[in-house]
Formats: structure tokens, sequence, C-alpha cells
């Protein structure tokens, strides 16, 4: 069957290479560190935002003031550690889609597994643009608002070498934080979606695997060279599957890190912020707060739907026409079904299994660390 196998995430490489965070060359096989584009696009923007926000909170003796900062210093961290990962391993995605747009074995045979991935990405697309819109969304209304305040106020606390209230000076830093926060949130929504694609052409992969396997049956005279077929298909997911738990594994690691303290302090700068004197920058913060756990929610949604296709693939087998095969190849789907047993969990950081147990850890984290926060303010 003709169709794009990656048609979704095509957009989202696009985007990141302009942003100089995908390889433009598609036979690239390894590491690229010699990309000077990419150090003066992001050095001087993200890194050295997020530089000048973590000095903003050591100088900072109040606790709301920390908390303000906090909010986008955290997120800001976790994308330059993205970043990092991404120039280290996205030559590693990159032929991951490669191989499954162009290898015969991951190729659509039926009408009906191609009506399942049209399905499935419509959703992923649909999901991705909600996201990214209303990543988007917190935007304007944490960076137009302060221009209506009196004396004039930075829609970001950060800390800068001069005085930034200077009539003079201003509207260089406003300029900055406009342009570096644009930067910061294309770059952020995309490579989470990126990641978010992986997983689940993975589980769309085994799906497909689980359905092939039902539809063995035994009057088939080439069974045993499809049975063996499905067997190299299955190795070949079962490497993809390091393969993006190695791409993954950092970046998610480090959001798992970050997310429990950005909800915990952006629910507590709701909660102290005069909603009838700011609504633009509570409203901003509300929807920030949706963002961030989205964030956590998707990929713990596509990370369970790995392992739960996986884990499906046994029935499946046992639903096939087995019992009235050969000996030898009853044989062969014993020994098949007893290796199908072991589990296919992503693992993040190489500690937490990304699913969804993770993300209500995650939520718990968060709401103990808002009590204690709470208490300390009292």
């Amino acid at each position: 069957m003709d169709y794009d196998l990656v048609r979704p995430v095509r957009i989202l490489t696009g985007i990141l290479r302009v942003f100089r965070l995908w390889p433009k060359d598609d036979t690239l096989a390894g590491e690229d560190w010699a990309n000077w584009k990419a150090y003066s696009l992001h050095v001087p923007f993200t890194l050295l935002f997020a530089a000048s926000m973590w000095v903003e909170v050591i100088l900072s003796d109040d606790m709301q003031h920390t908390s303000d900062v906090l909010l986008i210093c955290l997120t800001t961290t976790a994308l330059g550690a993205k970043i990092l990962n991404n120039w280290k391993l996205s030559h590693v995605a990159q032929r991951l889609l490669h191989e499954w747009s162009t290898q015969d074995q991951f190729k659509l045979k039926s009408m009906k597994e191609v009506e399942m991935f049209q399905f499935e990405h419509r959703r992923f697309t649909r999901v991705s643009i909600f996201y990214i819109m209303s990543s988007f969304a917190v935007i304007p209304f944490i960076c137009i608002q302060p221009l209506f305040d009196f004396p004039n106020k930075l829609p970001f606390y950060m800390w800068t070498p001069f005085d930034w209230q200077n009539p003079d000076l201003f509207w260089y830093t406003f300029i900055y934080q406009v342009i570096t926060i644009t930067i910061v949130c294309i770059c952020n929504v995309t490579l989470d979606a990126v990641n978010w694609y992986l997983m689940l052409h993975l589980s769309l992969c085994f799906r497909i695997l689980g359905e092939r396997l039902t539809s063995l049956r035994h009057g088939d005279k080439n069974v045993r060279e499809k049975f063996l077929e499905l067997v190299r298909l299955h190795q070949g997911l079962k490497r993809q599957a390091r393969d993006i738990e190695n791409y993954v594994s950092r970046s998610t690691f480090t959001q798992i890190l970050v997310s429990s303290l950005i909800i915990c302090f952006t629910i507590y700068s709701i909660q102290m912020s005069p909603i009838k004197q700011d609504f633009g920058r509570f409203y901003g913060m509300v929807q920030y707060l949706s963002c961030m756990v989205m964030q956590i929610l998707i990929p713990s949604i596509y990370g369970n739907n790995v392992t739960y296709s996986a884990d499906k693939l046994p029935n499946a087998l046992y639903n096939s026409d087995w019992p009235d095969m050969s000996p030898q190849m009853r044989k062969f789907v014993l020994m098949f079904m007893m290796y199908l047993n072991r589990p296919v969990i992503l693992r993040a950081g190489g500690f937490f299994a990304v699913g969804l147990p993770l993300f209500t850890k995650t939520m718990n984290q968060a709401y103990s660390l808002l009590a204690l926060l709470l208490n300390m303010k009292k």
C-alpha cells in the first residue's frame, strides 16, 4: 500500500532543521558537534536566557519571587538538556524514520492497516496542534500585559548586568525576552511532538505485527516463510524500541525531574497572584499549567501504548491457526510465544517506566511539594 508512514512528523523535523536541531543530510550516520550555526542560535538565546534566570534565582530572597522565576527557568533548563540530547542523538531518530519509510518489512499490506495508520495519524495531528496552540497562547498573555503597566515590567524575571528599568535599555531587554521565549516555545513543543510520534509509531508497528500473527493459517503454503518474516519484524521492532528509549530517555528523564517542580511553583504563583489586578498574567499561568500537565500526560499515554501493544502479541499469536499446523511449526510458535512474554518497556533515564503510572507519580509529587511550600508560607 502506497502510504507515507511518517507523514505527520515531516513538518516537525522540517521545523527542527530550521532551528538547527535536526540533521540536514539524510545520510548522516553519527553525532554532529561541529554545527556552529546551532551554537550561534541557541547559546545567546536559550542557554544564556536560562543562565540569567538561574542567577536571578540565586540572588532572590523572596519565596514568591523565586517561584515566579523558576516557572520559566526550569522549562528553559529542561529545553537545554533536550537540545544537547538532540545534537547527540538526532541521527538515531532520523535513522528510525528512514527505516519506517523505506524498508519493505514496515510497508502496509492491507487497507485495514492503512486505515489504522490514517486514524492514528489524524488523532496525533489533532493532539499536536492542540498542544502547540495551547503553548503559544501563553506568550501573548504574559508578554503583552507588562507593556500596560507603569513603570514598565519585563515579562520574565532575569538578571541583567545593567539596569533594565532605564527607558533606553528596557526595550532591548524586552525584545530579547520575546524573541527568546518564542524560540524556546517552538523548539520545546516540536521536540516533544517528535518524541511522542516515535512512541506512537512503535506501538502501531506492534499492533500491525499482532494482526499479522493472528492471520497466520495452516493452509497457507508459505506459512513458514511468513512466520519467520514476522519473527524478523519483531526482532527489528525490539531493536527500534531500544533506539527510541536511547533517544527519548534523557530528555524525558529531565522533563520528569522538573515537571513536578514546575507544576508546584505554577499553582503556588497562581494562588498568590491577585486575579483582578493582573488577569492577563493569571490566565497565562493557568494556560501554562495545562501545557505542563500535557507535557507529562501525553508521553505517558504513548509510552503506555507501546507496552500494551507489545503485551498483546502472545494472545495474538495464540489466536492464530497454530493447532492445525505441522508439529515443527507448533514448536516454532511455542518458542516464539515464550519469547514474546518478555515485556517491552521504555524507560526514562533507566529508572522510570514511561507509562500512566509515571504521570500519577509526578502529579502526586507536585501535590506533596505544593503542600510543603504552603506550610512553609504559613
